[in-house]
């Protein structure tokens, strides 16, 4: 409220004109102390207050006005679960991975079933007998024999894959003997089948939920199904018939939502670029409002929370907002194929070059249970056999012997020896490719060079 006070020290002669206006001055004087007397009275200060209500609903901030302290669910009520209680999850707390095992129904057959994979061993069963009698088991395929010019194609050829080969050995050896021998390969598969069991969970938005109330739930072994190919590794999840129950999801506590970690629930989050003031400089030195946030509907200072669309709160990702998950048992068939081999080389050719070639198949055999061989002319092949078969016999006890199949292969290995500049070497040369192998070649220079 203005007052206005005149204080004369002297008397001067002002003049009429001068008189009158300082009269008018005491009027008003009078008035406004009279105005101020009157709003001071009850009713014309329950005018005043409706006044600046009226003036507070036309215009409203645009934001809340802050307090220090973080709403605790942004602009959108909070969601409650199923009892009415608040649900309050931040989308990093850290949580259990999997809803509690005691709230799980009593299914049964499978009540030692956890949220980790249990083997179920399969039952017995008799595999079929395979033929006591194989033909052509004591007869060996004739295998080509290497020539001379195809030796030193073969050691011309690797010769080429070395930049640090001279090409003069292979041009300029003398040849001096050739002996010609065989490896055996022995190689067994034993393509097998294993049955695990776990409860698992998806998210449930609705519909219809096969429960223990539609029947009995088949056991693991019970359930029909069967690989694409055989011999070739497979896995397929089943979920077992009758054993789905809905529970509230263990993530978010049945809210279906978490609370956005990037905003810790306000739905906003500082603007980077004025820092929260709301003001930038311009190029001419004024200051003017913010580009990136001045028409956010936070207020000034603030952008909306892009993670979660200024909501301040994101989807449970476990029950995929739902707020409620649908718990089954679930069968993991997994077919693989358990390989064993064995490899007969009398020269120095290392197993791995053995590997690495193609032979000749002496002999084959697929049964779903084969026996050991008993009759091949290498009598090493047929103790490998024995023992390859046992211990695959021993080796999968929880898991269904589906086929197995044995097969031996014989791969052509020559040694070549010869002479070149008064010194004696060899080489070798193998398989149907004719590879070369030559561990001490004459000619090397020391480049360091690399294998191409």
């Amino acid at each position: 409220m203005l007052h206005r006070e005149f204080t004369f020290t002297e008397d001067i002669d002002y003049g009429q004109g001068q008189h009158d206006k300082i009269d008018q001055a005491g009027k008003q004087r009078s008035a406004v102390q009279a105005a101020a007397a009157e709003e001071t009275t009850p009713g014309k200060m329950k005018e005043k207050e409706i006044e600046t209500t009226d003036y507070l609903e036309e215009f409203k901030p645009s934001a809340p006005i802050s307090t220090g302290t973080l709403p605790r669910h942004g602009n959108r009520p909070p969601k409650t679960n199923a009892h009415g209680h608040i649900v309050d999850v931040d989308e990093n707390e850290a949580v259990p991975s999997a809803p509690p095992l005691e709230l799980m129904d009593h299914v049964v057959g499978y009540e030692s079933v956890s949220f980790d994979a249990i083997s179920v061993p399969p039952p017995f069963f008799e595999a079929e007998s395979p033929d006591a009698e194989i033909s052509n088991r004591d007869i060996l395929p004739n295998c080509p024999q290497v020539t001379e010019q195809d030796a030193r194609t073969a050691l011309l050829s690797l010769v080429a894959q070395h930049c640090c080969y001279g090409k003069d050995v292979a041009k300029e050896m003398a040849i001096t003997k050739i002996n010609y021998s065989s490896a055996f390969h022995y190689q067994l598969h034993s393509f097998t089948e294993k049955r695990e069991t776990s409860w698992a969970y998806s998210p449930y938005g609705g519909g219809e939920v096969d429960g223990v109330e539609n029947g009995a739930p088949p056991l693991p072994w019970e359930i029909e199904c069967y690989p694409g190919t055989l011999f070739e590794d497979e896995v397929k999840l089943i979920p077992v018939p009758h054993t789905s129950s809905v529970k509230s999801c263990h993530r978010c506590k049945g809210g279906g939502s978490l609370l956005c970690a990037e905003c810790h629930g306000k739905g906003w989050v500082r603007c980077l670029s004025c820092h929260g003031d709301g003001w930038s400089a311009s190029t001419s030195g004024y200051k003017e409002r913010c580009f990136y946030c001045h028409s956010s509907t936070h207020g000034h200072g603030r952008q909306d929370c892009l993670k979660c669309n200024a909501k301040g709160r994101v989807p449970c990702p476990t029950c995929d907002n739902y707020g409620q998950i649908q718990c089954f048992i679930q069968l993991t068939i997994s077919w693989k194929v358990n390989s064993a081999e064995h490899i007969v080389e009398r020269l120095s050719l290392p197993e791995d070059l053995v590997k690495s070639v193609s032979g000749q198949v002496a002999f084959e055999e697929e049964a779903q249970q084969v026996l050991p061989i008993g009759h091949f002319p290498d009598e090493t092949i047929n103790m490998a056999s024995t023992q390859i078969v046992h211990a695959h016999a021993q080796a999968f006890s929880d898991q269904k012997l589906i086929r197995q199949k044995q097969v031996v292969r014989i791969i052509p290995v020559t040694e070549i020896n010869y002479r070149w500049k008064n010194k004696n070497n060899v080489f070798y040369v193998f398989g149907f490719e004719n590879r070369a192998y030559a561990p001490d070649y004459p000619q090397k220079c020391c480049c360091g060079c690399t294998i191409l």
